[in-house]
């Protein structure tokens, strides 16, 4: 089984969802970070949140820091969260025995700090398991965040790099892929984070 294992689909097709019930109390010991998300009375996305990978596992005492605000229009994003506690997190994912990255593959990438700690990360050994936010709702979302040509750059070089690597495996999770990426994150838990 690859080190690393991705699992990608249309938004709201339950990633994250996966990732925290396959690890479970694991999570206590990860690395990395997660997004948390804040949904208002109508079921809407509102806020995204970044939080150390532990807070998912239920470690308190960790501040969750707003990187994209839904309410306004255009939305509002965040890159000094991403700039600081992004890099902290993917740096410190090195003391962890494994990490959790959910998710990457958004605006995000911008940030050369960021993709800096990112790429070490990825060709570190380290075991990771996250979401890669799928090609198309990347790139409406920063579409409608009015930024530019370079994210698509940054997106498409990311996902030609982890196509790439030998020690990457990347799942959809939506449709017939379903049992798939299920099967294969259960594998990769037994192995790496069990």
């Amino acid at each position: 089984m690859q080190k690393h294992l991705f699992l990608t689909g249309p938004a709201g097709c339950g990633k994250s969802d996966a990732i925290r019930q396959a690890l479970g109390p694991a999570l206590l010991s990860a690395g990395g970070f997660v997004s948390e998300h804040e949904r208002g009375i109508d079921g809407k996305l509102q806020r995204c949140l970044l939080l150390p990978a532990a807070a998912a596992g239920g470690a308190e005492g960790f501040e969750a820091l707003p990187y994209l605000d839904l309410r306004e229009d255009p939305p509002l994003h965040n890159n000094e969260v991403f700039r600081s506690e992004g890099v902290r997190l993917l740096e410190e994912a090195a003391w962890y025995p494994f990490s959790v990255l959910d998710a990457i593959g958004g605006f995000e990438l911008l940030i050369p700090q960021f993709r800096a700690a990112l790429t070490e990360l990825l060709n570190a050994e380290q075991p990771l398991v996250g979401v890669l936010l799928a090609k198309k709702d990347s790139l409406a979302l920063c579409h409608r965040l009015g930024l530019g040509e370079r994210v698509e750059m940054n997106i498409a070089q990311l996902w030609k790099a982890l196509q790439a690597d030998p020690d990457t495996q990347i799942v959809e999770l939506a449709g017939l892929h379903r049992r798939k990426a299920l099967r294969s994150l259960e594998q990769w838990t037994e192995e790496y984070a069990g």
